[in-house]
């Protein structure tokens, strides 16, 4: 298997520590990707830090949805499935949006601390053969609803294959 991750972070124009702007897609639409963890609006941020807050598309969903790691990093999972592999945050100003999906990863996650996106698949690389897959960032002035249309319409076009080499 390989798993090349990539790591849209955001600093400034879309920083999103306490995940207030940064939605992902269930059947009934958008939610807040950290909903079901209020308490990260009040709490320190030395304590929310570090989290990665992850929404399954395909993967489990862990019994133990808050989990606290050996390596100081707390892993938070959302109790539902997304219904589209994307991650979205709005600017601070809400006028634009920043969106990475892809085909198919098992989930889509962020680092609050860095507002990173991820939408990483594992793709299988068998011996003498090319792996392929592709993710697309959106940042354009729009809307969640915008954003929706445009992954639905190039979803279907992005790589995600193995090839003879």
């Amino acid at each position: 298997m390989v798993w090349a991750i990539t790591d849209p972070r955001f600093k400034t124009f879309f920083y999103d520590p306490r995940l207030e702007r940064t939605y992902v897609h269930h059947k009934e639409g958008f939610e807040l990707l950290a909903s079901e963890t209020p308490d990260r609006l009040t709490m320190p941020l030395g304590k929310w830090f570090p989290a990665r807050y992850h929404a399954q598309l395909t993967a489990p969903i862990p019994n133990e949805r808050v989990q606290h790691r050996d390596d100081g990093i707390t892993y938070y999972y959302k109790s539902k499935v997304v219904d589209i592999p994307m991650v979205a945050t709005l600017s601070v100003d809400r006028a634009w949006v920043a969106a990475s999906f892809s085909r198919d990863p098992g989930n889509v996650w962020s680092n609050p601390e860095l507002t990173c996106q991820h939408v990483d698949p594992q793709v299988a690389l068998p011996r003498e053969q090319r792996a392929f897959y592709e993710m697309k960032i959106l940042i354009f002035r729009g809307s969640l609803e915008e954003a929706l249309a445009i992954v639905l319409k190039e979803r279907p076009t992005l790589r995600d294959s193995s090839t003879k080499h």
